[in-house]
């Protein structure tokens, strides 16, 4: 008997999940509430949480925002004394973005700037304004370009005493296409965080083509790790204003989009005016990955890792900087104060550009007041200039990024121990050991940037039923052969789906499909395609569940994908009208 008809009731009953109804939002937020999954939520304009309420976001929400810049961008902001319970999870994260987001890649890194950002805002202290003025203890200070009138100004200030402050959770979210212009030489931030204290929850935040920075720190003590900034417009985290948190696992990569490029991976501010201001900017990064924008555009010239000034005290250690033109930018007034010279130690350090990989040439102000190039030169302090040797650099979607280091990278072990609020000891420099934690989750991941090698998401408690099915392709719309499987449980689940035609030729098939082509659908949504198979990984993977070994060259269509709970369409489709018969398989992945 025929299995086609079974699997094709499965894939309608196990199809993805459907929005309710889109909520659109604007104004104030006076009292707490719930933004569910079934909903799609529409930001219009400034959308402010307050009256010390919360608001509580499921898994798996996603939150979109007008197109829109200047006073009327859309934005969420929580206000001192609100909080948000964003607590995502790696199967459902939460996604903010753009009303054109589709949410199957048809926005990519160049569109940025398509809304505002989110921001948090909290009573931590904080030692500046922006502005450079002088005030009474304690520091208060607005978030710059925000357009509000005078009544509202409370809405948008942010500082305090309460270092401990707690603004709620962040965690499993995803911060898309923002960055919006709202005022002159004034982009909003992917994630804002203005006086946020250390009782607040920030882990597994992405922040995907922003026109300005990814995440930036105005104060406050608020310890973050597990973060992504892809593909922004300016810096990857900048921290000021007397940030006193510790981030650790960051992992950062940039590219040069037309007009716009990433600048540093770390701009490192202590305070504005004056730069003697207490409490003083003292913080500590560990176990950053940063890829720079390469050979691309501006990237052999202006391209600079990290960049310390403003009199703060600067940690960084265990951490690995490739394509970067320069390493070090150490301006003048770092000892201000007085102040300690950065403590930079235990990190590995290559240039794209061969001739900048020495001492001298990662300096990228040789005349300054500290002199950059003694953090390479001193071999105590084991700045290493070495390629890390990270399994695959690649900027577009075409599955070859893999930040990992490879077998035999110097990144691999070799950290130096950590000890302050929020670090963790581990033994690897750089945001990744053998796990890639942005799997899955992330944009990156489900738009295909990741090699899927660095996707697998080993041990899953959740299951799939391996399927196989033949079936004939027809030669017209709606003669597709379609299969569905589910994956149940509560974590994301690798699977290896094949769609065979000419593969099926040895074992005595006739009247085979000559080329067929595989389609993924969640719901109505594709989410993965693939024409003719390649690649080791696919080869490996069917050895190791059991499948039959496809021919090299063949015309058979694999996808690997690492896949959410929940049910899922294959479709296997001809070309130009061909007809034949194929096998759908899906095998899950440990």
């Amino acid at each position: 008997m025929t299995m086609k008809p079974l699997l094709l009731a499965l894939a309608l009953a196990s199809a993805g999940p459907i929005f309710a109804a889109t909520v659109t939002k604007t104004g104030k937020l006076s009292a707490s509430e719930t933004w569910t999954a079934d909903n799609t939520y529409l930001l219009d304009g400034y959308v402010f949480v307050t009256g010390n309420s919360t608001l509580t976001i499921e898994p798996g929400t996603v939150i979109k925002a007008k197109v829109s810049t200047g006073g009327g961008a859309a934005a969420l902001v929580i206000t001192r004394g609100s909080k948000i319970n964003a607590a995502g999870t790696a199967a459902k994260p939460i996604i903010f973005t753009s009303e054109l987001d589709n949410l199957n890649g048809n926005l990519g890194v160049s569109d940025t700037g398509l809304w505002g950002g989110l921001v948090i805002l909290g009573r931590a202290s904080i030692n500046s304004r922006a502005n450079g003025a002088v005030v009474a203890a304690p520091v208060e200070d607005q978030v710059e370009g925000f357009s509000v009138p005078a009544a509202d100004v409370p809405l948008i200030t942010f500082g305090g005493t309460d270092d401990a402050d707690n603004s709620g959770v962040l965690r499993y979210l995803s911060v898309r296409h923002g960055g919006a212009v709202i005022g002159t030489a004034n982009e909003i931030n992917g994630v804002t965080l203005g006086g946020v204290g250390s009782g607040t929850t920030m882990e597994y935040i992405e922040v995907f083509a922003n026109k300005d920075d990814g995440f930036e720190w105005f104060g406050g003590s608020v310890n973050a790790r597990y973060l992504v900034a892809a593909f922004g417009n300016d810096d990857a985290f900048d921290m000021d204003q007397g940030f006193r948190g510790n981030l650790q696992f960051l992992f950062s990569i940039q590219t040069d989009i037309t007009t716009d490029s990433g600048d540093k991976v770390l701009e490192w501010d202590g305070a504005t005016t004056p730069l003697t201001a207490s409490p003083k900017g003292k913080s500590t990064v560990s176990n950053l990955t940063a890829i720079g924008i390469g050979t691309s555009g501006r990237g052999t010239v202006n391209n600079t890792a990290v960049n310390i000034r403003d009199a703060v005290e600067a940690t960084l250690v265990n951490s690995v900087f490739v394509n970067f033109a320069k390493g070090l930018d150490i301006e003048d007034d770092v000892d201000d104060g007085p102040n300690p010279a950065p403590v930079i130690s235990n990190n590995l350090w290559f240039s794209h550009v061969a001739a900048n990989n020495t001492a001298a040439g990662l300096n990228a102000r040789p005349t300054g007041a500290i002199d950059a190039s003694a953090y390479w030169s001193n071999a105590a302090l084991n700045n290493t200039i070495a390629n890390a040797s990270l399994r695959g650099v690649s900027y577009t979607a075409n599955a070859g990024l893999d930040p990992r280091p490879a077998a035999g990278s110097a990144a691999l072990s070799g950290a130096t121990a950590v000890s302050g609020s929020g670090l963790t000891a581990v033994t690897y420099k750089g945001a990744f050991g053998t796990t890639n934690w942005a799997a899955g989750w992330t944009k990156l991941a489900r738009d295909g940037y990741f090699d899927p090698a660095s996707a697998i998401v080993p041990g899953s408690t959740s299951k799939l039923v391996n399927i196989a099915t033949r079936g004939f392709v027809g030669s017209v719309a709606g003669q597709e052969l379609i299969a569905g499987f589910s994956i149940t449980g509560t974590e994301s689940q690798s699977v290896l789906i094949r769609v065979i035609g000419p593969g099926l030729a040895g074992f005595g098939v006739a009247g085979t499909l000559a080329d067929p082509v595989l389609e993924l659908f969640s719901g109505s949504v594709k989410i993965g395609e693939n024409d003719d198979w390649s690649g080791a990984l696919v080869s490996t993977l069917a050895s190791q569940v059991g499948a039959f070994a496809l021919v090299p060259g063949s015309k058979d269509a694999v996808l690997v994908a690492t896949l959410p709970p929940g049910g899922y369409t294959v479709q296997a489709k001809g070309k130009s009208g061909a007809t034949g018969g194929v096998i759908v398989e899906v095998y899950e992945v440990d």
